[in-house]
């Protein structure tokens, strides 16, 4: 149950950030921090970098149909002992674990976040001059923690998925 605490922790801690910043004024941002990063206040109305924003009730029901799958997946995940696992599920010991933990608290945030306020709020931007030639397109990226714990959630599962027998 310690997974199922790691996605109750990324849930509470995208929301709480998200509270304070939609409690500020649009005037208040751009905040530029030590290291690179921005503070924005950004309403995303679609997926990422705002694709299909013109139909919310589209965006709303792809996300709970792809969210749906995902929560029992996490939640069977969660109640399977890791010796049990590499035999029935290949992304499924502590770093599969990790990684559904990772997805689903990410994921029931931005999920939240679009059935009750319609919109999922973006507020971090990497504006590092540092970044190379290729990825200076980073920079156009608001996006939230929820977003990187996804992100990081799938980079997990997917290694797992690679290296266990």
């Amino acid at each position: 149950m310690v997974y199922l605490l790691f996605a109750v922790c990324i849930f509470s801690l995208d929301l709480f950030f998200k509270k304070q910043i939609e409690a500020k004024d649009d005037t208040a941002f751009p905040i530029h921090l030590k290291g690179g990063i921005t503070l924005e206040k950004h309403h995303n109305h679609g997926f990422i970098f705002n694709r299909l924003d013109h139909h919310p009730k589209f965006v709303r029901v792809v996300s709970c149909l792809t969210a749906l799958p995902l929560i029992i997946w996490a939640l069977w995940l969660f109640t399977k002992k890791d010796s049990d696992l590499p035999d029935l599920l290949p992304v499924a010991g502590p770093m599969g674990k990790l990684g559904a933990a990772f997805l689903l608290g990410g994921a029931v945030s931005n999920l939240y976040d679009r059935l009750s306020r319609g919109y999922v709020v973006d507020y971090l931007r990497l504006c590092c001059r540092a970044f190379p030639r290729g990825l200076k397109k980073i920079r156009n990226i608001i996006f939230n923690i929820a977003d990187f714990f996804i992100f990081t959630g799938s980079i997990l599962s997917a290694i797992y998925s690679f290296f266990i027998k």
